[in-house]
C-alpha cells in the first residue's frame, strides 16, 4: 500500500475540508491503495462518528501510548494474536507505526479515537482474515462501517466496488458479507489488544463472533 504522511494540521475551512474530501475520493476511485487520502478522508467526515464511538467504548485502551514489543511478539507461540500480528507486518513489510500519524482532527477526543482506529488496523486484518491488496482493504471497509459506521468506511467500500467490481467476481456479494459479518461480531473498536497478544487467535475470534 501506498502511504504517504499527511499534514498534520487540522482543516479549518468548511469549504477546504470539503474540496479536500473531494479530492481524496477522487483519488482513491483511481488508485485504493493511497492509504493517505484514507486517512484525510477519514479525518474529515468521521469527526461526529469518532465521538460517537467515545462514548460507546467501554476500555481505556484508547487513551493508552501505543508501544510494541516487535521482539517479544516474535517469541510468542505460533497462533497467537501477537505473533500472527508481526508475521502480518513482516510479510507485508509494513510497521505498527504506519497508520499512525497525527489526525488532523481539533476534537482531542475524536482525535485519540482515529488514532486508536490507525493503531489497530493491521490487527483487524489479522483477527478478520482480509488481506492487505485491494480486495481486501474493501472488505475490510465493508466490515468496518458494520461495525462503527464511520462515512469514511461507506465512502471507500463504495468507491471500490464502483471501481473494481469487474476486476473481482463477486466483489458486491463479498462486501455485503463482509458488512453483515461486521454487524454481527462484537465491537472490536476498544478491545484492548495489547492484552490479548499472548491469546490464540482462534479463541479471540470466537469470543468475538468473528468465527463465520
Amino acid at each position: 500500500m501506498t502511504l504517504a504522511t499527511a499534514s498534520p494540521h487540522p482543516l479549518t475551512s468548511q469549504r477546504s475540508r470539503w474540496t479536500v474530501a473531494l479530492a481524496a475520493g477522487l483519488t482513491l476511485l483511481r488508485d485504493p491503495k493511497r492509504v493517505d487520502q484514507v486517512l484525510v478522508l477519514a479525518d474529515i467526515v468521521n469527526v461526529g462518528a469518532y465521538r460517537r464511538l467515545a462514548r460507546e467504548m467501554v476500555t481505556t485502551s484508547i487513551w493508552t501510548r501505543h508501544t510494541i514489543d516487535l521482539a517479544r511478539l516474535r517469541s510468542l507461540p505460533d497462533g497467537t494474536l501477537g505473533r500472527e500480528y508481526v508475521r502480518f507486518l513482516d510479510a507485508n513489510e509494513l510497521a505498527p507505526e504506519g497508520l499512525t500519524g497525527p489526525p488532523r482532527i481539533e476534537d482531542p477526543v475524536a482525535a485519540s479515537v482515529a488514532r486508536r482506529l490507525r493503531q489497530t488496523h493491521d490487527v483487524w486484518h489479522v483477527m478478520t482474515g482480509y488481506e492487505p491488496d485491494v480486495r481486501g482493504e474493501i472488505l475490510l471497509q465493508a466490515f468496518t462501517f458494520g461495525q462503527v459506521r464511520t462515512p469514511s468506511a461507506l465512502l471507500i467500500t463504495l468507491f471500490g466496488v464502483l471501481r473494481w467490481m469487474f476486476f473481482y467476481r463477486g466483489l458486491a456479494r463479498d462486501v455485503l458479507r463482509a458488512y453483515r459479518r461486521g454487524k454481527r461480531a462484537k465491537a472490536l473498536a476498544g478491545m484492548p489488544w495489547e492484552a490479548d497478544f499472548a491469546t490464540p487467535v482462534d479463541a479471540l475470534r470466537e469470543r468475538t463472533s468473528l468465527t463465520s
